[in-house]
């Protein structure tokens, strides 16, 4: 992906041994992952893009020049795309030249911790990513603003069916950066802010202590994103077991879209009324930090018919869910993508791959749907029905 040197670090299917400890549930624990083109694409080309100032074929160009691979091959996991990895594609890190405070940052004071800060790097840690956005949008009183060094960062974990704390002391401002002064890990939106970079960071480090204030990030190259959720709050989930119809029961807050029944319409009328009367409880904003996440085609089989050519909704990649609009005859259900951008809008045509008219326009919580600069975006209940795996949220 890069012209310069990476190193293999650690596969995907060599989890930490505190994944498994904290995850305690019915199911094996979820390995979601994928890098963030549009970065990677930068740091091949070694400038910044100006994605925003795209049309969507530019876009597609552009990523499919970055790569040498044609764009609807970028985005699937079965034909050997470097966003991915796996058992034969280890996590691969970016060299460090050093570790030091990101340029151009003098201070880490931020004014706000908003939602759409969170943009993911190279590091295909997607799950970390959206649950954090996810919590910056519900409950941003729970990522405290730090303002003293050394700063700390507290932690939480499910073990023999109960959450216990744990605080990341000694966390510095100093960050990986490489031989062009560059970060290419997760950051802010907004340039000035490292919040997130240093969240991304303190999570690496509480994975293994051990190693200090330069903390392994291949321990977080991919993950669950509703355990992280539980990380990152404190607040429980009830975890989804399949078969057993758990996914009536009102205390589950994990579901799988196939439990939701097989006939196409009931079961996608079945997943919109569960998201907006339990998540959402009736308004149009969720009222629990949520998260979704798709298929990986290497290792399961989506429905039939369903591939993903898009940077929309893309293979084994975790989502922030942060509503349900409706315009009738139509529902749909309100994602961020933690990559920043969406990839495409109805603006400029819906995404290839997707059915005519998966993505709805309009306004919703202040947001222009019809934005394709943005990474916020209103996918019809169906399509988000096949294309998506399951979805989950914590509660208090």
């Amino acid at each position: 992906m890069t012209g310069d040197a990476i190193k293999p670090s650690m596969r995907s299917g060599a989890r930490n041994p505190s994944d498994v400890a904290d995850n305690q549930l019915n199911e094996p624990p979820l390995s979601i992952g994928v890098r963030n083109p549009f970065v990677c694409a930068e740091h091949k080309s070694g400038k910044k893009i100006d994605w925003d100032k795209m049309k969507l074929e530019e876009k597609k160009r552009t990523l499919a020049e970055a790569f040498e691979m044609p764009y609807e091959r970028l985005f699937d996991p079965t034909k050997g795309s470097p966003l991915f990895v796996g058992d034969t594609r280890p996590c691969t890190l970016y060299p460090v030249n050093k570790w030091a405070p990101y340029p151009d940052v003098s201070s880490y004071v931020d004014t706000s911790v908003f939602y759409t800060d969170p943009v993911q790097g190279v590091l295909p840690d997607c799950f970390f990513l959206a649950a954090l956005s996810s919590v910056a949008f519900v409950a941003p009183i729970l990522l405290p603003n730090q303002t003293t060094a050394p700063y700390s960062y507290t932690f939480n974990k499910l073990e023999g069916g109960k959450i216990t704390s744990e605080t990341v002391s000694g966390i510095s401002k100093n960050l990986p950066l490489d031989t062009n002064n560059q970060y290419r890990y997760s950051k802010s939106f907004t340039p000035s802010e490292i919040w997130v970079a240093m969240y991304e960071k303190a999570f690496a480090k509480w994975k293994n202590q051990a190693l200090g204030d330069k903390p392994d990030y291949a321990l977080i190259c991919t993950g669950d994103p509703v355990l992280a959720l539980l990380n990152l709050t404190g607040r429980k989930f009830s975890p989804y077991i399949p078969g057993t119809g758990l996914v009536e029961n009102s205390t589950a807050t994990r579901y799988s879209t196939t439990d939701f029944g097989t006939d196409a319409p009931t079961a996608t009328t079945k997943i919109f009324n569960k998201i907006k009367n339990t998540a959402c409880k009736g308004m149009p904003k969720v009222q629990y930090p949520m998260v979704a996440y798709t298929y990986d085609p290497t290792k399961e089989t989506p429905p039939a018919g369903i591939t993903y050519t898009d940077a929309t909704i893309v293979a084994n990649h975790a989502y922030s869910v942060l509503g349900v609009y409706s315009v009738a005859p139509n529902t749909y259900i309100v994602m961020r993508n933690p990559w920043g951008q969406m990839g495409a809008g109805p603006g400029s045509g819906d995404p290839s791959g997707l059915p005519p008219g998966a993505l709805a326009s309009g306004t919703w919580n202040g947001v222009n749907l019809s934005d394709a600069s943005d990474a916020i975006f209103a996918l019809k209940a169906d399509v988000f029905r096949d294309y998506f795996k399951g979805f989950g949220w914590v509660i208090q």
